[in-house]
């Protein structure tokens, strides 16, 4: 969806009107996938399962750099393009609010944060019983296998 300088997304963001246009652009693909209401409520839902020392920055989601030790590489790729995938699709969500006014932006951020979810739930559920994850620990964040080697989603949402 196209928008010039100086209008307003529905989350209330607007381009620098002072930028050069490709300026503008990176401004928008900043704000979808890092500050719009529901990608921010992905990445708190993020940070909250990663190690309270690690910060989540956003090279970690963008270039899919593991952001600590504890998540292993293969499960953070997973995570990263669940979160760019739901991040997106918040922002679809945010622009559907113009025809549904009074969406409030709390329903969108749960809404996002259910997106993230629900992929790393289908994720899991494809992986089967004999998966290269079937090592997993319960300790660690985001999936884990189960006894009888099926994933499972670890995705605490609340602090």
């Amino acid at each position: 969806m196209a928008h010039e300088a100086g209008d307003s997304l529905p989350c209330g963001w607007q381009h620098s009107s002072a930028s050069p246009r490709a300026a503008q652009a990176l401004q928008l693909r900043e704000h979808v996938f890092w500050t719009c209401p529901g990608a921010s409520a992905i990445r708190r839902a993020i940070q909250h399962n990663l190690p309270v020392s690690v910060q989540l920055l956003p090279r970690h989601v963008w270039l899919l750099e593991q952001p600590c030790q504890t998540v292993r590489k293969e499960v953070w790729y997973v995570v990263c393009l669940a979160a760019l995938t739901a991040m997106l699709r918040a922002r679809g969500l945010m622009f559907s609010t113009l025809a549904r006014p009074g969406l409030e932006p709390a329903v969108v951020e749960t809404r996002a944060v259910d997106l993230l979810l629900a992929a790393l739930i289908d994720f899991a559920a494809c992986q089967g019983s004999v998966s290269s994850f079937s090592d997993l620990g319960q300790a660690h964040p985001f999936v884990y296998a189960r006894p009888n080697g099926s994933l499972a989603v670890s995705l605490q949402l609340r602090p």
